[in-house]
């Protein structure tokens, strides 16, 4: 009895039934020796539901690679829980489950196609799941009906180097779903298409998440992208520091930006704010009816205001009246004068 309870509990939770994954306190520390650390991500927490376009939008250097390849299984965080739909932590699988579990559940869409040159566009659909065992007349039977949905049937027998740039995004969007997976992966899906071959292929995403509940997480600089996600999320310095909706304007975040009290009850003031208050760094707070209301105390003027030139994290020169690296997006203690 009390072994059948052990085991009982130590079995997976699915997921409520509508989320595709859970990210709660995700770290990743690149180096070993202390001098050469990096952390890339600090304690990321989100909820992808299911069916839905997720985007994540942030400057270089900010986490949404880390990010991306962690949720992928193809990198393993140094802490925290990445929980797909049936309960399974793929952060605590085996590397001969994980490629098993990715195989059969996560799709990847990126820049670079990465498909294979001497096949067909046909064979490059198959290939996915002739790695999973599928039987041939099973095979071909999916890849006619995604290719099918996608418009590429007449280029089915074409090799990648006789495809349009759009076709090949195409192909490579139905590699991804020939396994049917609950979670897409889109790393600049769009980065080396023209806007109406963008607009196609962002619609196609759409269509297919309606149709087929799959969720797609897209990281991209493109500003089409934001027309497309139901919401955004915004990284940087390797933290989520806030939420936008539908058509969220990428050159001006400020503008959109709901703040976002994360599992460690962080929330991080927007730069704009920052600089308004001339980088104070101490605040007081009450609760109110309605929130929490914080008033910065005043600067103390025996701090050096230029001590901060360079940043600690990469040695970039910083601006002045700035409060975060313009190259690895890293947060200053204050704000540059």
């Amino acid at each position: 009895m009390s072994n059948k309870m052990k085991t009982n509990n130590s079995e997976p939770q699915p997921l409520p039934e509508n989320l595709s994954s859970q990210i709660i306190d995700v770290y990743h520390v690149y180096g070993l020796k202390l001098q050469n650390k990096v952390v890339a991500l600090k304690g990321v927490s989100f909820d992808i539901k299911k069916g839905e376009i997720l985007g994540i939008v942030g400057p270089s250097g900010s986490g949404k690679s880390t990010l991306l390849l962690s949720l992928g299984g193809m990198l393993k965080p140094t802490a925290g829980k990445i929980i797909y739909s049936d309960g399974t932590d793929i952060s605590k699988l085996p590397e001969e489950e994980m490629h098993n579990f990715r195989r059969n559940n996560i799709g990847y869409v990126f820049q670079e196609h990465n498909l294979i040159n001497h096949l067909s566009a046909e064979k490059n659909i198959e290939m996915p799941m002739k790695l999973n065992s599928v039987p041939q007349t099973k095979r071909k039977e999916k890849s006619n009906e995604l290719m099918k949905r996608l418009d590429i049937s007449h280029r089915k027998n074409h090799t990648p180097n006789r495809l349009s740039g759009g076709e090949i995004q195409r192909v490579a969007i139905a590699r991804a779903l020939a396994n049917e997976p609950q979670l897409i992966l889109a790393d600049e899906p769009t980065g080396n298409l023209d806007a109406e071959n963008s607009s196609q292929i962002l619609e196609l995403f759409k269509d297919l998440s309606n149709d087929m509940g799959t969720s797609y997480l897209v990281c991209s600089h493109d500003p089409i992208v934001a027309e497309y996600s139901g919401r955004s999320l915004e990284i940087n310095d390797g933290i989520i520091i806030g939420e936008h909706g539908l058509g969220v304007n990428l050159m001006d975040l400020d503008s959109s930006r709901l703040l976002v009290m994360d599992n460690q009850n962080r929330i991080t003031l927007p730069e704009n704010v920052v600089e308004e208050v001339e980088g104070a760094f101490l605040y007081t707070w009450k609760v109110k009816d309605k929130g929490i209301f914080l008033e910065p105390l005043g600067i103390d003027t025996t701090i050096d205001k230029q001590k901060i030139k360079y940043c600690p994290n990469c040695n970039c020169k910083i601006p002045p009246k700035t409060y975060s690296c313009p190259r690895c997006g890293a947060k200053l203690t204050r704000i540059v004068h």
